[in-house]
C-alpha cells in the first residue's frame, strides 16, 4: 500500500476508536427511530376531551414516522414497523 493509502486507513481506525470512546463515555441512543418509537409506546397518556385525544394521536403518529420510512425504504412493510 501506498504511504496515502496507509494514513487514511490510519486514520479510520482512529476515527473508530474515537467513536467507541465517545460511546461509551457519554452513552448511546439507539439509532433506526428505535428511541423515537419506544417513545410512541411509553406514550400512555390519555386526553380528557376528543380534540386532547387527536392531539395525543398525532404526536404518537409523528414518533412513529421515521422508523416506517426507514421501513418502507429498506422494502419491508411500514405497517410492521
Amino acid at each position: 500500500p501506498s504511504e496515502v493509502e496507509v494514513k487514511e486507513k490510519k486514520d479510520r481506525v482512529d476515527d473508530a476508536l474515537n467513536a467507541t470512546r465517545a460511546a461509551v463515555e457519554e452513552g448511546i441512543v439507539a439509532g433506526g427511530g428505535t428511541a423515537l418509537l419506544r417513545a410512541a409506546n411509553a406514550l400512555t397518556v390519555k386526553g380528557s376531551n376528543p380534540d386532547q385525544e387527536a392531539g395525543i394521536n398525532i404526536v404518537r403518529r409523528a414518533l412513529q414516522a421515521p422508523a416506517r420510512q426507514i421501513a418502507t425504504n429498506a422494502g419491508e412493510e411500514a405497517a410492521r414497523a
